[in-house]
Order: structure tokens, then C-alpha cells, then sequence
């Protein structure tokens, strides 16, 4: 099973919480490094694309608690603790940004998706990761747990109102926090948020005034 809710309250990016860690894990200590990558596919390219509106990708930034590469579970209400030797192969702010140009460039809702800021570009999309982790505290069902929040704003550098924003926040039920188990969720969880906002940008460019 697994939820996905809108984020009632959206942050802003220069609003990234600050946290601390600990380091350890409940399961028997194996100091051999294991990497994980969260990655995720579309599928099918789409048979329509639009002209003219190309999309500048910003660098996705990631709340302080989760931007290291390794694995961090919750294990308390203020508490995170990292699972080292196990981390992500990449850093997560490259991890993600890659997943969410590949996903967003066979949607057809942009004619072109570029990383390249001094390319031309008729929007900028920021992206910030404000969740990644696996819930192993006591009283709570194991989960793992992805929130994101997106901002779509003019190229125009005098203009600060964002076009279309939100924040969506998917928890998927396992069996059990194991840095695998979290992984294989994160998968699926990033890959039903993607499908979300895609809709939600294609229901905001079909309402909008050209």
C-alpha cells in the first residue's frame, strides 16, 4: 500500500530545514560499501510535442537532513540516522535531477528540456527534495517516505510569483526499513509522483492562456 498527499503548507527553497545525524543501524554491521540508485522510466516517449517552450531544469536542491549520499533512516520525531556503508552510487541531487529531465523530456508537454542555464529558455522549473527516508521509528509502521515540491516560473528574472506550484509527498508500506526495501520503495513512489505532477502540468498548460 502506499499514499500520496498534496503538502498543504509549500516551502520555499531558501527555507530548507537544517538537521543533525547519528550514525549505526539496528542490523548486524557490514562495513562493505553498498550502492543503491533510485531510477525510474516513463515508458513510451509521447506521439505529441509542443513547439516553442522549452524548460530550463534548475539544479534539484535537497533539505540539508538528505543530502548526503548515504541512506538515512528516521528513528524518532527530531531524529534521522544515516546507514552507512550504505549510500546512493551518485550524489542525490545528481540522482534526481537526471530522473526528472528523463522523465519530463518524453512527456511532450516541452519541446525541448535542458540543464544548460545560459541555453534560451521560455521556463524555469526548481525542485526541491524535502523528504528521503525510511521510517524505523517504533511506534510508526515501516515506510519509505519521498516529498518534493515544484516551481514553475517565468524566465523573466523580475518576476518572483511562480506560474503553477505544489508539493506532493508519497509514504509506501514495507515489510520492512532495510536500506533495500526503502530503495525498491523509493522507486516506486518517485515513479507515481513524476506520473502526478506530469498531469498536474498538463492540466495547468491546457487551462493557461497563451
Amino acid at each position: 500500500m502506499r499514499t500520496l498527499i498534496r503538502c498543504i503548507g509549500l516551502i520555499t527553497l531558501l527555507s530548507l530545514l537544517t538537521g543533525c545525524f547519528g550514525l549505526g543501524s539496528k542490523e548486524d554491521y557490514d562495513d562493505r560499501p553498498h550502492y543503491y540508485v533510485i531510477d525510474v522510466d516513463r515508458g513510451a516517449v509521447a506521439s505529441h510535442f509542443v513547439t516553442d517552450r522549452v524548460l530550463y531544469l534548475k539544479p534539484v536542491k535537497l533539505t540539508s537532513h538528505f543530502r548526503d549520499q548515504a541512506i538515512v533512516f528516521r528513528i524518532g520525531d527530531d531524529e534521522y540516522q544515516q546507514q552507512m556503508p550504505h549510500q546512493f552510487f551518485s550524489s542525490p541531487e545528481e540522482m534526481f535531477n537526471e530522473q526528472l529531465k528523463r522523465w519530463l523530456q518524453k512527456t511532450g508537454l516541452f519541446s525541448q528540456v535542458i540543464l544548460n542555464e545560459d541555453a534560451p529558455a521560455d521556463m524555469i522549473l526548481e525542485t526541491a527534495v524535502t523528504a528521503l527516508y525510511g521510517d524505523n521509528r517504533e511506534q510508526y509502521s515501516p515506510q519509505a517516505v519521498l516529498e518534493m515540491q515544484f516551481f514553475l516560473l517565468e524566465i523573466d528574472q523580475n518576476t518572483t510569483q511562480p506560474l503553477f506550484q505544489t508539493g506532493l509527498n508519497v509514504a509506501v508500506d514495507i515489510t520492512e526499513t532495510t536500506p533495500s526495501n526503502v530503495v525498491k520503495a523509493w522507486r516506486q513512489g518517485l515513479a507515481e509522483l513524476l506520473a502526478t505532477i506530469e498531469d498536474d502540468l498538463s492540466d495547468y498548460f491546457s487551462k493557461r492562456k497563451p
